[in-house]
């Protein structure tokens, strides 16, 4: 299991950034609710940032 880092990129509406390790991501929130659930959104609109547990599945979609 790995922990993302997820936060909205500046500017956009619907693209998020995921921090994996020292690795950046950016997809939209809809892939991004497909992959993880769409709880994994929550605290995105609330806070502006989450911490998201990916089993390696998970992680292995996100390339």
């Amino acid at each position: 299991m790995q922990e993302l880092a997820c936060t909205w990129v500046p500017g956009t509406i619907d693209i998020v950034r995921l921090k994996i390790g020292k690795r950046n991501i950016e997809m939209t929130s809809t892939r991004l609710s497909r992959i993880f659930g769409p709880h994994a959104l929550n605290d995105l609109y609330l806070k502006g940032r989450a911490l998201i547990t990916a089993n390696p599945e998970q992680v292995s979609l996100l390339a």
